[in-house]
């Protein structure tokens, strides 16, 4: 069996298959007393392999049940997979530890408002808050949420923690919470302010350097051109596939529970399955793709099967599945080889308004968000990919703008539905109303009806981003 340090040598060598099947066999053995659990979480994350993952941190927890670092662990771990109702369930056994009770209250919370429950969420984070008042992870959701009982109060209650001394884990969700809370106060001065510090307190901690990824968005457009894309095209179909794609903060989410109206459509959010399914082809990069030139029909035919049925798995049996996953942008190319019935949806979105959007908005993922400049450099990159996708897709490649989606809504939705191969139902507009999980930023914005405040959000605070917006995007 492979040790832990050369399941990292493999993934540094990017033989992600081969660390995966070393990483499964370790997951088989979970009473290993000698096993690194932590270590193994942090490999088998690494390549995104949520349910191995959740398999070491279920071994963690096994040597020490109520150790509530571990609990956490595996509550994190179940709500990747989508296991929500367990993931609660773990959360409430928490509460009953002292020191775990704050987070085990925050975790109902956050479940509660992935599922449209705002007012339970908002009883669970005060609830946490009570347990814990240094709890900021609390008052950021409650800010998104926009669930203040008494705002002065709860200003001034957040304005007093602010200056204590925190560590960065708790000083960057309180930036966040109080620049929401004085943009809820149009006080565009003092929300700039925090929404800064919280980025700039991110960077310092975990600095980004834009380059290596821009780098690779050129490597996958002269990679995956259409006449590779002709080459390898395999037989399995995905028909009843619906990819949504675009940028962080642009509609997708949106986009996703709009067509989910529709009977038989599965939402499944963002996962990993396709980067897992795909593990063959390590990062798609041109030495990964040149060794596909000794592929035959039937791998082409297991990557694409192990997609489908992964989906299946962790989903249900469905018509159709709309798959909004982050790394979509990226791997469309292959995603187009693998499943060439599939139907492609590029949300799109005026870039200052996403610029603006994913700069205020506290998600781990989305580092090149902490400074303005990588996230106009992130955002324009994008830019060059779905002009990349929509030349080599021809008719299964759309391209959806949010302004569209709100300013013309039955135009737009007709056209959306149409290219999935969906009827739209009557009650398309009900689609806030869905208890469908949303894991994202977006997840207040779902559950209300279309409307066009947050088109030219980026205004209100013009005399801050023109500077920085003109010089990438243009007047």
């Amino acid at each position: 069996m492979a040790s832990l340090q050369e399941i990292s040598e493999l993934i540094s060598s990017r033989d992600l298959k081969g660390a995966a099947a070393a990483l499964h066999k370790l997951a088989r053995k979970p009473n290993r007393a000698d096993t690194d659990w932590s270590t193994a979480m942090r490999l088998s994350s690494a390549i995104g392999d949520q349910e191995t993952t959740l398999a070491f941190a279920q071994g963690w927890l096994a040597q020490s049940p109520a150790d509530p670092r571990r609990m956490i662990a595996v509550i994190e771990a179940l709500s990747t997979v989508s296991k929500y109702d367990e993931a609660a369930k773990m959360a409430r056994r928490l509460q009953d530890d002292p020191l775990g009770a704050a987070d085990a209250y925050y975790f109902q919370g956050v479940f509660a408002a992935r599922h449209g429950r705002r007012d339970e969420a908002l009883a669970r984070f005060r609830q946490a808050l009570k347990s814990n008042p240094k709890h900021t992870p609390a008052w950021e959701q409650i800010a998104l949420l926009n669930g203040y009982d008494d705002f002065n109060a709860d200003l001034d209650a957040m304005m007093a923690l602010a200056n204590q001394p925190l560590s960065p884990a708790l000083a960057i969700p309180l930036c966040y919470a109080l620049g929401r809370a004085f943009d809820h106060t149009d006080d565009i001065d003092k929300a700039f302010q925090w929404f800064s510090q919280g980025g700039a307190i991110r960077e310092k901690a975990t600095p980004y350097d834009i380059e290596p990824y821009l780098a690779y968005i050129e490597r996958l457009r002269t990679t995956f051109t259409p006449e590779l894309i002709n080459h390898f095209q395999n037989d399995v179909g995905g028909e009843n596939i619906i990819v949504v794609l675009g940028a962080p903060r642009s509609g997708s989410t949106l986009i996703e529970q709009i067509l989910a109206t529709a009977s038989g459509v599965r939402p499944t959010g963002e996962h990993m399955l396709f980067r897992m399914a795909s593990l063959p082809l390590g990062s798609m990069e041109p030495p990964d793709m040149a060794r596909a030139a000794d592929f035959t029909n039937k791998d082409w035919r297991q990557m694409a099967q192990t997609y489908l049925l992964g989906l299946r798995k962790r989903f249900g049996p469905a018509r159709f599945y709309t798959d909004k996953s982050m790394l979509n942008a990226t791997y469309a190319g292959l995603m187009r080889i693998l499943m060439p019935q599939a139907k492609f949806i590029w949300c799109d979105r005026d870039l200052k308004d996403t610029a603006w959007s994913c700069f205020r908005s506290h998600i781990n993922a989305n580092r090149w968000a902490q400074k303005h400049e990588t996230c106009a450099q992130y955002l324009l990159a994008h830019q060059k990919l779905k002009d990349a996708w929509a030349n080599a897709f021809g008719d299964a490649f759309i391209n959806v703008s949010y302004e569209g989606l709100v300013q013309q809504p039955e135009e737009t939705t007709q056209r959306l539905f149409d290219h999935a191969g969906v009827e739209r139902p009557e009650n398309w507009r009900s689609f806030y109303e869905s208890d469908n999980p949303v894991a994202t930023a977006s997840l207040s914005q779902v559950r209300q009806p279309l409307n066009e405040k947050p088109v030219g959000s980026w205004r209100r605070y013009e005399k801050f981003l023109a500077p920085v917006y003109e010089r990438y995007f243009g007047a």
